[in-house]
């Protein structure tokens, strides 16, 4: 059974819209979880140590500094438009009040579909990690798709059921994998390689080849993306114009400091002066190390790393069908995405919906592509999908303050820092295709464009067609929540 919205068109514009899903459902330890899960912590420093160090040697740790410092001056904008413009729309809502319907329906849709799939791809490779440890140390050979079909499927239940089931199983996860992280990493620090304790990593002067030390910081800057989606529960949560903000910087602040510790002490704890072995290694590193210092315990490093595969894509489908939810409740997306399960308060089309295409993507292209190609390609392509939603939203911010909030105009928020963070996001995407990725990576640019082109295909196929208008007048609205 299912529950309609009012009809976005025919309300009238200035009236507040209303929200079908449960409000006050989750505090700040729960919204907080959800953009912490949402960045993936241990896939994001366990899947990444060894790309960086390979680039940046024994100043890796550096780069989740610099990385963490970027991320901060992104999120400075954000954070005024969070506090302002609490909706389950997000980028969609912040953009069209900011700069009008049309762009904001350009970064929704972006989001969205980038949300949408995102599952697809940390599922399959969430499975294959676990189809290769387990056939390599246990003999269980069940193929990569099984365990994907099974991660999907769990997610679909917590989407269906609720955000409060959701968040409970991201607090559980979450906090499980970041301390097994964290304890790796400081038996690293107690039990150092060759080179002993040192803090050469945080020196920039031991920086060798700049060129390497920046494409380690564009990778790591990209392993913070998720601290954003807070915005997508905030007609959930209670007083969202306070959580929401304070859950998006707190969990950038929490994950700069796991990653920055955690990547310093599996360093420490591998060898600086062996750092060539851990970039080369054909296993990750943590396994490597977890064999080392806590006797053969690998297990509980891979227990976090599916931990951590599962909470990403809880919190990527709670996003998705939020951000989904939110457009269509304004008339942007067909009226059925905006349809409300009455028990559990979840939109349950877009759940069913969401799934469908994660679990479509997931096995359609990951069985001819292979799961790691799979993972690497629509990683890639979300990077590009960021760059144009963080530029459009820092100049939403700017206009917004300057138009309808020239009180709280602040030239450090809402200029310096947008415009060094658009020269930040430029300089990442003039870096990621020149010179152009290897296969199957060299697609990402082109699927980021085809996520572009479909959308303006809606835009101006459905959306602004004559007597299709409406949405445009509440694309900025905000939900009855307080």
């Amino acid at each position: 059974m299912i529950t309609n919205p009012p009809q976005a068109t025919t309300k009238p514009a200035g009236e507040h819209l209303d929200s079908g899903l449960r409000p006050g459902s989750i505090g700040l330890g729960g919204t907080l979880m959800q953009s912490i899960a949402q960045i993936s912590p241990t896939l994001g420093i366990f899947y990444t140590i060894a790309f960086t160090s390979g680039q940046a040697g024994a100043t890796a740790p550096l780069t989740y500094l610099a990385a963490f410092l970027v991320c901060l001056v992104i999120s400075v904008p954000m954070l005024g438009l969070a506090r302002h413009l609490p909706s389950a729309g997000g980028f969609y809502t912040y953009v069209s009040a900011g700069i009008g319907p049309k762009a904001g329906f350009m970064t929704g849709w972006l989001y969205a579909v980038m949300v949408t799939v995102v599952p697809a791809a940390l599922a399959a490779f969430t499975g294959a990690v676990l189809q290769d440890e387990l056939a390599g140390k246990y003999g269980i050979g069940l193929p990569w798709w099984i365990y994907s079909t099974a991660i999907l499927v769990i997610c679909f239940a917590c989407a269906y059921r609720g955000i409060v089931i959701s968040i409970k199983f991201l607090v559980v996860m979450t906090v499980f994998e970041m301390a097994v992280g964290l304890g790796l990493a400081v038996t690293g620090i107690f039990n150092p390689g060759t080179g002993g304790v040192n803090f050469d990593g945080f020196n920039p002067a031991n920086v060798q080849n700049p060129s390497g030390f920046f494409l380690a910081i564009v990778l790591s800057i990209f392993a913070f993306t998720g601290f954003e989606s807070a915005a997508a529960v905030g007609e959930e949560s209670r007083d969202p114009k306070r959580i929401v903000p304070k859950a998006i910087i707190g969990s950038l602040v929490l994950i700069g400091i796991f990653y920055v510790v955690t990547a310093w002490g599996l360093q420490i704890g591998w060898g600086t002066n062996d750092v060539e072995a851990l970039a080369a290694s054909p296993t990750a590193p943590a396994f490597v190390l977890a064999d080392r210092l806590w006797s053969g315990a690998s297990v509980l490093v891979l227990i976090a790393l599916v931990n951590s595969g599962l909470g990403v894509c809880i919190a990527c489908t709670t996003s998705a069908t939020r951000t989904i939810y939110g457009i269509a409740r304004t008339g942007a997306l067909p009226q059925f995405l905006a349809r409300t399960q009455p028990k559990h308060r979840t939109p349950v089309t877009a759940v069913y919906v969401q799934s469908a295409i994660a679990l479509t993507v997931c096995l359609a292209v990951g069985l001819p592509l292979g799961p790691y190609n799979l993972f690497n390609m629509l990683g890639t392509t979300g990077t590009f999908v960021y760059i144009p939603i963080f530029i459009l939203m820092n100049i939403a911010a700017f206009l917004y303050f300057r138009r309808k909030h020239p009180e709280e105009f602040n030239i450090w928020a809402h200029v310096a820092a947008p415009v060094v963070s658009t020269l930040a996001l430029l300089t990442i995407a003039y870096n990621s295709i020149v010179p152009l990725p290897a296969y199957p990576v060299i697609f990402a640019p082109f699927l980021a464009l085809a996520y572009v082109l479909l959308g303006a295909a809606v835009l101006f196929g459905r959306n602004l067609r004559p007597g299709h208008r409406g949405w445009m007048a509440r694309a900025g609205e905000l939900p009855d929540v307080d």
